[in-house]
């Protein structure tokens, strides 16, 4: 090879070598430009991002209940207006076909099958109503006791005195009785003739501190209160005053209400302190006996039982219901049943099944057969059959707000703005309202009518046969 050859090889080889680096680095500034296009691009376009996404379902089933329309609504005062210083009292009732509740400060009264209003009443009345006997009672702007007709709305008395007390009421009812008409204000109690509105008397327990309860039973010339009681230590305290004069007949401290009376016996539950009890396995529920006029102690029942495991023990006994003779006492994990009517010392359960496990569980009372337990933290109310300890699924898909029964009617009113009729026995939703609120208060029912409670309205339904 000649040196102009090679000469001019070397400038091939070298522009070849050139062309290749040429090629190459506008490659690399091709696929830079792509990847920043796509950078840019995917900058531009993408939505922005949760930092942190949860989805939650509420766990209870669905119900494929037909929707139905109501047979009429009505405006009224919204009851949220008059919580906050009245506290939930009942500002609505129905009774005899009839709808009472507040309209522009006036008492007002609707036909349940029509919604025709039928008649109102005062003006700037204290937002609380009670029926009993043909009658509406209510308070007047001065908390003064009043007596009203239910079918015509004509005025039957307004009482001279005031129920009005200086201090911060926790507890506020009106009870209608055969012929008297009791208000409870905290831990007054007023007593009312129930044809002239005239005041009988009035009593108040000192040591409650205005703290009573809505508990009241009428018996034998007796009225049975219950109040907390403060002191070195707080319990409940069971009272009894005569009916004629209101004079206090006896007191007796860590008493429950009476779950019965009989003969001239009342039987209440004693609360005692527990703390000595977390040494032993040997826990019990006493309920005392005591005269109704005197309030002397004639005796008491033991329900006793032990529990397993090592100490120190759990407060193991709950809640306490007495249906006809059957008691049934929370012990531990299990609900025992006993024989209230034959008790003999050492007494055994009858039967006994398995308490719900769940420690937010509170039971409630019974209804149908069941005892009913409601979730203090979610409001769910759980149904367990009283003859097999069998549960009863009352869920749907809504969060509860509200819940009322009626025989073996379930009425719930659902924060996602629906109520359902459900079979109490079966669970299962028989109709649904679309109402579209998510607060609710009590659900009323009268004449195969229920009245359906939302801020500033009443929403009346027709029961399918099998809820009525």
């Amino acid at each position: 090879m000649n040196e102009h050859s090679s000469v001019a090889s070397d400038k091939k080889n070298r522009s070849k070598r050139l062309w290749a680096r040429t090629l190459l680095a506008g490659a690399a500034a091709g696929i830079l430009l792509v990847q920043a296009s796509v950078t840019m691009m995917t900058g531009t376009a993408r939505a922005e991002q949760a930092d942190i996404s949860v989805r939650h379902n509420y766990p209870g089933p669905t119900h494929s209940s037909p929707v139905v329309k109501p047979v009429w609504t009505a405006q009224v005062d919204n009851y949220k207006n008059h919580e906050m210083q009245y506290g939930p009292v009942p500002q609505a009732a129905a009774a005899d076909g009839r709808v009472f509740a507040f309209s522009g400060g006036k008492l007002a009264a609707w036909d349940a099958s029509s919604g025709k209003r039928m008649w109102t009443y005062g003006k700037d009345l204290v937002p609380m109503v009670t029926y009993g006997k043909g009658t509406v009672y209510g308070f007047t702007v001065d908390h003064k006791l009043y007596a009203v007709n239910a079918k015509t709305g004509k005025q039957k008395w307004v009482s001279k005195e005031s129920t009005w007390i200086d201090t911060r009421v926790r507890t506020e009812a009106i009870i209608p009785a055969e012929d008297t008409i009791y208000v409870i204000k905290g831990s007054m109690t007023f007593a009312f003739d129930a044809t002239s509105g005239k005041l009988r008397w009035k009593a108040n327990e000192p040591m409650a501190d205005d703290n009573g309860t809505e508990y009241l039973a009428e018996v034998d010339g007796v009225v049975l209160r219950t109040f907390m009681v403060q002191g070195a230590l707080t319990s409940v305290q069971l009272d009894a005053f005569d009916k004629k004069t209101g004079k206090k007949l006896w007191g007796h401290f860590g008493q429950g209400e009476g779950i019965k009376v009989e003969n001239g016996i009342v039987y209440s539950v004693h609360y005692r302190y527990m703390q000595d009890e977390e040494d032993k396995p040997e826990h019990s529920v006493v309920i005392n006996a005591f005269n109704l006029k005197t309030g002397d102690k004639k005796g008491e029942r033991v329900y006793s039982w032990k529990l397993e495991g090592e100490p120190p023990y759990s407060y193991s006994w709950g809640q306490i219901l007495l249906e006809g003779d059957d008691l049934y006492v929370e012990q531990d994990d299990k609900i025992a049943v006993y024989d209230f009517g034959s008790y003999k010392e050492g007494s055994k359960p009858v039967r006994t099944f398995t308490k719900p496990n769940d420690d937010k569980l509170q039971l409630l009372g019974i209804a149908q057969q069941r005892l009913m337990y409601r979730d203090f933290e979610t409001g769910e109310l759980t149904g367990v059959k009283t003859v097999n300890g069998q549960k009863i699924d009352l869920r749907a898909e809504g969060m509860p707000v509200q819940i009322d029964i009626y025989g073996k009617a379930l009425f719930r009113g659902q924060q996602n703005g629906i109520l359902h009729g459900m079979d109490l026995m079966s669970g299962q939703s028989l109709f649904q309202v679309r109402t579209g609120a998510s607060e609710y208060a009590p659900t009323l029912k009268t004449d195969g009518i229920i009245i359906i409670q939302t801020p500033g309205k009443l929403t009346a339904v027709k029961l399918p046969k099998a809820l009525r």
